[in-house]
């Protein structure tokens, strides 16, 4: 009989926590290039390599995070199961909505393949916490009570994944197309700004 798992709260980590434990940090990439792969598979010829990696090195990964970035992770146990990161929006790969739209940018977020762990709503518990966290930085910088969470969506990946998350509060703000090239696509690939 298999183990139920034991799930942990979501835990924040920053890039100061993370540069001082490197085995995390790889577990974290480990999730989040398993993820990036999977994702491609129903779809493998818009790629040029569909088995290449989101982060190649911890600190691809620790740029992309930056020094204001947050993340959150849930364990099994000692096993991290899902992960999301935020940092500051600075409007998109194009810099359309910059200076002009504020709040934060989900990123890189990734759920464990196991059978066990997919469609257990780990995700969105760690949604709600960068929500929190998000929301009590803006409080301390203003006393406005509303943040705005960014996300940029692969129309063919998880294009889909955010519209019936719709309900939850996203909505398209605008839509930008990526060129040959971009993350090794090898076709144009439509990404959605999503608020």
């Amino acid at each position: 009989m298999m183990a139920l798992p034991v799930f942990s709260a979501p835990k924040l980590f920053t890039p100061t926590n993370l540069k001082s434990r490197p085995a995390l940090v790889d577990d974290i990439i480990d999730l989040i290039n398993d993820a990036f792969v999977r994702s491609k598979l129903p779809e493998p010829d818009k790629w040029e390599d569909p088995t290449r990696k989101r982060f190649p090195t911890r600190e691809s990964y620790l740029e992309a995070l930056g020094p204001d970035g947050i993340i959150f992770a849930i364990f099994d146990e000692d096993k991290i199961v899902p992960v999301a990161g935020a940092v500051l929006w600075e409007g998109g790969w194009r810099k359309k909505g910059a200076g002009v739209e504020e709040g934060w940018e989900v990123k890189a977020v990734a759920v464990h393949s196991d059978a066990k762990y997919l469609h257990q709503g780990l995700a969105v518990q760690l949604y709600a916490a960068l929500e929190d966290i998000s929301l009590n930085k803006k409080r301390t910088r203003s006393t406005q009570g509303c943040v705005t969470l960014w996300i940029l969506a692969a129309e063919c990946i998880n294009g889909p994944y955010w519209r019936k998350r719709g309900a939850g509060g996203y909505r398209e703000v605008r839509k930008e197309t990526c060129g040959v090239g971009t993350w090794g696509l090898s076709k144009e690939l439509g990404y959605v700004h999503a608020a």
